[in-house]
């Protein structure tokens, strides 16, 4: 069995995913590094030279895992939203099915926030992403097929009984949703950032009354 295999990721860089556990082990311990030097240094820290410093992986190694730069930061942005997601989903499970629609769409908005909040590196990683990936390449990837997957659907199913949503109205949501958060996640000033908590929450309570509309 190869030890590794290509992945297409979006914005037109090549990733090397690992098969076999020792080389996933590595890869997510890079990933780790990449995260924790752009919590405490910021993006601009991260350099394969200094990746290797702090992993005691060779370059030449994370060579065989990463094309470059761009890709170590992309793949540790999309961790991160990997990691929200799976908290949110699993959250989700437990809301109670019997509360109104909106109340249960603020409940798991605001666990969204808090629990990308509660990653030092997601803001820095989030804008090192941005500066990266196209836009157009982020809508419609892999992180909005979760975030539509795991989240908007099974919310939408549980708390309306709607199974059909039709995939464009999906995709608007997401993409409406995913824009605000994320400048709510960019923005560092505490006043503005409860004002675009407020926005957020109308912005996701109009789309979802359209969304269920027919």
């Amino acid at each position: 069995m190869k030890q590794f295999h290509f992945s297409n990721a979006k914005g037109g860089v090549i990733a090397i995913v690992p098969r076999q556990v020792r080389a996933l082990k590595t890869r997510d311990a890079l990933l780790a590094a990449v995260e924790a030097l752009v919590a405490a240094e910021g993006a601009e820290a991260v350099t394969t030279t200094r990746l290797a410093s702090v992993t005691g992986v060779s370059v030449g190694t994370i060579y065989r895992y990463f094309r470059d730069r761009d890709a170590l930061l992309l793949a540790a942005y999309d961790a991160t939203v990997t990691r929200i997601v799976r908290t949110c989903g699993a959250a989700l499970e437990q809301i109670d099915p019997g509360l109104p629609v909106a109340d249960a769409a603020r409940k798991l908005l605001g666990l969204y926030l808090d629990t990308a909040d509660a990653i030092p590196a997601h803001s820095g990683l989030l804008a090192a992403m941005r500066a990266i990936r196209p836009i157009a390449a982020d809508q419609g990837g892999n992180n909005e097929t979760a975030i539509v997957g795991d989240l908007l659907a099974p919310f939408l199913q549980k708390f309306t009984g709607a199974a059909d949503v039709e995939p464009a109205r999906l995709h608007f949501m997401s993409v409406l949703l995913g824009t605000l958060v994320d400048l709510y996640l960019v923005t560092r000033d505490r006043g503005e950032r409860t004002r675009l908590r407020g926005e957020i929450e109308a912005h996701m309570l109009l789309a979802l009354d359209r969304a269920l509309s027919r």
